[in-house]
């Protein structure tokens, strides 16, 4: 199940707090108890300001609040070096509350106050926090710019463990890329360092990390040897969040390989440890995958393969799915005491599940809806603090830019004071006149330096909001990638299941979607009019009415669950009002698998079947809403017979047609062919066939619709 968390990928905090033999609120309380003692002056800033820093990731706002004394006690004492170390915690904190413009606003500040004091190695720390905003943020590209920024100035400065920290990171964008090969490179570039320097917890993160390369590479073996390597040398140094990190890691592979009762002694031994930590965010995420696991042990399909069962895993299904909905309340209970809302969304959704398969479908649905009501709060929610913040950021900007412009003329004018100060009484009128030429020509160069700034203003402004509106849509693309269906509970629900999936911008106006309600699996691939942010908002309809059809009215008929799907969604885009011009609508290929047969009803969409000779099946060629017409449609189905070796496709238009650098489509009958020639192949080899394929067609044509392909081997 996709909602299992992975831990081990983790960033390097490029700070420059003092390293200390205590540590999390050990170190906090002993910092505390010196505040009483201390003067108002720069060690008091520094007390602060590490103070502020040790919150960070255990309280942010206590973080954010010393971090505010400590900034106006430096700038009470002029003391500019305390000053950027506070705004540096204060980005700190902020990128815990996940508040990034914030963040960007303090490490700006830390930033332009270190490069003015030429202190390079807090100019690195600052570059590699702000990288670390855009890795948060997705900004991929971004990220790597300011990751290389302060590779480039710890290697100027010699600075080996900077440089190891920036190497890292820099693998770690590779990873989220799924750059594999170079985020191994530069992962063992950055170990190799560690290692020189001894720093075992820095070797210790990097095998954790190279492990998780493996684990998303299906190897295994080579997963689990970095993951015990790391574990061992967390467990040598004490570090106990590292040890209940590569626990949980580790119960992850054994859940893969279909070893439950190996799965849940690591996650409750990561568990217990957390417990002890008092580690919220990770109890929770524990607790995820601990429910996450018992919900896939309530599925037929896995219990059939298990042989015996043992002290923590059960062979009755009634026992596995209240197992299931045990630890997936406790999670979800602990995310509403943090007040964490995305893995909370998520579980809300596996839990729709869970009371869907237990029968108790009013909980079902109001799970599900909880689910729905969450996503819009994490989208909504972030976008209004972004971009309330985005203008505080601007504000700010101005400011300091018309403070640099007051103290260049405030120096001017001391200039001219000290000119005519001379008492030169013969020159006097030679001053005079050059004085004025100078005054002619100083007007002039503030008048071009005022425009100058002003344009740069406006330009940084633009960029700015630019990055804030790709941000904004990356994180579109983050929850409609949380709408789809998980990739696990597809490869759990089917023998085999090919998913090709390209949108042609961040976001996409295709999707697909899958339920499993009494015994019945439904699966469907929906292309909604258009692409970018119009077609991503149709499929969200598109999944809703779905899941109200089969969910709610319970309706198992597939041409009845498309009529179902048109009503509401014309209903909810008020298509049947005359004054209302907005047509978009959304074609769908939808597929029931019951015991004995397979029904299909297609909205505009075919269905591609190969059963020794590959067949087109069609019904109706009209799509779902976007009617000019006002009646009720009623959409049909057809029952397939189930057969050894049968194959089916559902896809959306996108590949037939991609055109190439001549404007020529690629086709639907190329595209037929080319599905019956891979049919018989691995879904691994199909899915290899079909990306060099689609590219090679493409060449430097850039893509023109989302795709999307599933193929199902009943």
């Amino acid at each position: 199940m996709r909602n299992l968390i992975l831990l081990s990928a983790l960033f390097f905090v490029m700070i420059y707090v003092s390293n200390a033999q205590l540590s999390g609120q050990a170190r906090i309380d002993s910092l505390e108890a010196e505040l009483p003692k201390a003067k108002q002056d720069t060690n008091h800033v520094n007390l602060l300001a590490n103070l502020s820093f040790e919150y960070y990731s255990i309280d942010p706002n206590s973080g954010i609040k010393f971090g505010d004394q400590g900034v106006k006690l430096a700038k009470k004492l002029a003391w500019k070096e305390g000053e950027a170390r506070c705004y540096s915690s204060l980005g700190n904190n902020n990128i815990g509350k996940s508040n990034y413009p914030k963040a960007l606003e303090y490490l700006h500040k830390s930033l332009k106050i270190n490069e003015y004091l030429g202190n390079k190695t807090s100019v690195a720390g600052n570059l590699g926090n702000i990288g670390l905003i855009y890795s948060h943020l997705s900004d991929y590209p971004k990220a790597l710019e300011y990751y290389h920024k302060a590779l480039k100035i710890d290697e100027e400065l010699g600075r080996k463990p900077g440089i190891a920290k920036s190497l890292g990171n820099i693998g770690i964008i590779y990873y989220y890329q799924s750059d594999y090969p170079k985020a191994l490179e530069y992962y063992h570039k950055a170990l190799k360092i560690f290692d020189e320097l001894g720093n075992k917890s820095g070797v210790a993160y990097n095998l954790g990390n190279i492990g998780s390369i493996y684990y998303y590479q299906s190897d295994y073996p080579k997963a689990l040897e970095h993951y015990h390597k790391a574990l061992k040398i967390f467990d040598e140094i004490g570090d106990k969040f590292g040890v209940a990190t590569n626990l949980g890691n580790i119960g992850l592979i054994y859940s893969d390989q279909s070893d439950y009762p190996k799965a849940l002694e690591y996650f409750h031994k990561a568990l217990k440890i957390n417990d002890e930590l008092g580690n919220k965010n990770a109890i929770a995420n524990n607790l995820v995958n601990m429910g996450s696991l018992y919900y896939s042990l309530s599925q037929d399909t896995v219990l059939s393969n298990i042989n015996e069962g043992t002290e923590l895993v059960s062979l009755n299904k009634e026992i596995n799915l209240n197992s299931s909905l045990k630890y997936l309340l406790e999670s979800i209970k602990i995310y509403e005491e943090i007040g964490e809302l995305h893995y909370r969304s998520n579980n809300y959704k596996i839990l729709s599940d869970a009371y869907t398969d237990k029968g108790d479908y009013k909980k079902a649905f109001e799970t599900f809806k909880e689910y729905k009501t969450l996503q819009d709060s994490v989208f909504s929610m972030d976008k209004q603090k972004e971009f309330a913040n985005l203008d505080a950021k601007r504000e700010n900007d101005i400011k300091d830019k018309e403070i640099v412009i007051l103290q260049t003329e405030k120096k001017a004018q001391q200039f001219q004071s000290y000119l005519l100060g001379g008492g030169v009484i013969v020159l006097f009128g030679a001053f005079g006149l050059a004085f004025i030429r100078f005054r002619e020509k100083k007007k002039l160069s503030d008048k071009l330096a005022f425009q100058k700034s002003e344009i740069e203003t406006q330009k940084s402004i633009v960029e700015e909001k630019n990055e804030q509106i790709t941000a904004s849509i990356t994180y579109a693309s983050t929850i409609q990638n949380a709408i789809l269906p998980w990739k696990r509970t597809l490869e759990n629900a089917f023998f085999e299941i090919l998913i090709f999936y390209k949108p042609k911008d961040i976001i996409s106006g295709d999707s697909y979607w899958f339920q499993e309600v009494d015994g019945i699996k439904f699966l469907a691939v929906i292309d909604c009019t258009g692409h970018g942010i119009p077609g991503a908002m149709l499929t969200v309809i598109a999944a809703t009415a779905l899941d109200d059809a089969v969910l709610g009215k319970r309706l198992s008929d597939t041409g009845q669950i498309l009529t179902y799907m048109n009503e509401k969604v014309t209903e909810v885009l008020n298509q049947r009002l005359v004054e209302n011009k907005i047509r978009d609508g959304m074609e769908v290929a939808l597929i029931a698998i019951h015991q004995d047969k397979v029904q299909f009803s297609g909205a505009g969409r075919p269905l591609y079947m190969k059963n020794g000779t590959m067949e087109i099946i069609k019904t109706d060629k009209r799509g779902i809403a976007g009617q000019t017409e006002n009646d009720i449609y009623q959409f049909t189905s057809i029952n397939i017979e189930k057969s050894e070796n049968l194959i089916i496709y559902l896809t959306s238009d996108g590949f037939a047609d991609q055109m190439n650098e001549y404007s020529k489509k690629y086709s639907t009958k190329k595209f037929v062919a080319l599905l019956d020639s891979i049919s018989e192949k691995s879904i691994s080899e199909q899915h290899e066939i079909l990306e060099n394929e689609f590219n090679s067609h493409k060449g430097t044509r850039s893509q023109i619709d989302d795709v999307t392909i599933l193929g199902v081997r009943i």
